[in-house]
């Protein structure tokens, strides 16, 4: 089920608790001041599973391109504003920048183009989550696959986790496109 983020913190702040969080797309800084985190904390118990990625979508060079025309002047997410910038990248589509940008999906949906130019994912909530997951008295990492779906041996995944928990760039996993999934010990 989706939620937004003013629904699911609600559900926490009464009080509930959820057996499984699936986290698709990371809060956005310009939509909400909520703490993913301290959210996942608060709304899991004893054997909460949570299932994510440690890669984020919405990054590649035409997400990056239409973001610096968007804040070089100024424009607004009105309809027209984009479907022109959608037209733009469709009319030049054969420029290496805009080719994974037209693979995704979302690019075709004017919500989607809102949501990936105007309202961009905090990195930075994956970064706190992560370091939350890091902790092996709380949670347990009990399953890691790579882009492929292949599974990998949950021990090296999580001596990464931890060392990018501590500060550690060397090991970061961060864009490497894991799927992983933890487990709530208590």
């Amino acid at each position: 089920m989706f939620w937004p983020w003013s629904i699911a913190q609600q559900f926490v702040a009464d009080e509930h608790k959820v057996h499984w969080i699936e986290i698709g797309r990371l809060p956005s800084s310009h939509m909400t001041d909520v703490s993913l985190a301290a959210l996942v904390s608060s709304a899991t118990g004893n054997g909460a599973v949570v299932h994510m990625h440690t890669a984020v979508n919405e990054q590649t060079d035409g997400d990056k391109q239409i973001r610096r025309l968007i804040a070089q002047h100024g424009l607004q997410p009105t309809r027209t504003v984009l479907r022109q910038l959608r037209r733009m990248v469709l009319t030049n589509r054969q420029d290496p920048v805009w080719q994974s940008l037209i693979a995704e999906n979302d690019f075709y949906g004017l919500g989607g183009c809102r949501d990936r130019w105007f309202s961009e994912q905090d990195t930075g909530q994956l970064k706190e989550l992560m370091a939350l997951l890091s902790n092996e008295v709380d949670w347990k990492l009990v399953k890691a696959r790579d882009t492929d779906g292949h599974s990998l041996a949950t021990k090296p995944v999580q001596k990464q986790i931890q060392a990018e928990a501590l500060g550690s760039e060397v090991q970061s996993l961060m864009g490497q496109g894991l799927s992983v999934y933890f487990q709530r010990r208590r």
